[in-house]
């Protein structure tokens, strides 16, 4: 599991998220409330819980085909 932070996107869904991944990805998606939420990784990074966290910058917003 990596902790990531999320800059942007729904309001409601949080920024700090746990992903379960192995390797910090270039990019990161998540089905939220019917749509992919996209999100790319910057530099920065964050502390949290001690640990620096990378930052992932909201790009755009997607429907999800049934």
């Amino acid at each position: 599991m990596i902790t990531i932070v999320t800059d942007g996107g729904p309001e409601d869904m949080g920024r700090v998220r746990r992903i379960d991944q192995k390797e910090i990805p270039e990019r990161w998606v998540v089905a939220y409330y019917g749509r992919h939420q996209h999100f790319e990784r910057t530099s920065a990074t964050e502390l949290v819980e001690g640990l620096r966290a990378p930052v992932f910058r909201f790009t755009y917003s997607t429907a999800i085909a049934e």
